[in-house]
């Protein structure tokens, strides 16, 4: 069976679940874009330590270094692009929310509801 279209009340809801979402999805990328800063500089930290000396240089310190640091800034590259998209979606979704808002017919109960 075809459902009629969502009451506004409906809609408004569905735009705040949605909303809720954008908004979890948003903490989650920036913890991501975090976890990507501090691996690209323990990455870094642990290659200037083998240059300097202050580490033994071994294949696999290098390799766990370069893999810290590049693995690292992938991440926080595709987080930071991953958080401007949600941004603009949660943007979006406000902004059609305020309309469904704005489209409502309020009564007017006058001043005697005071």
């Amino acid at each position: 069976m075809f459902e009629a279209d969502p009451t506004p009340a409906q809609q408004i809801e569905r735009l705040e679940a949605q909303i809720d979402e954008l908004r979890e999805a948003i903490r989650h990328s920036r913890r991501l874009v975090v976890a990507g800063r501090a691996c690209a500089s323990a990455g870094a930290a642990l290659l200037i330590c083998l240059v300097l000396g202050l580490a033994t240089v071994t294949p696999v310190q290098m390799i766990v270094g370069i893999a810290l640091g590049l693995g690292g800034l992938v991440l926080m590259g595709s987080s930071v692009g991953s958080t401007k998209q949600l941004e603009l979606s949660l943007k979006q979704t406000e902004d059609e929310r305020n309309a469904a808002i704005d489209a409502l017919e309020f009564v007017d109960l006058g001043d005697g509801a005071r």
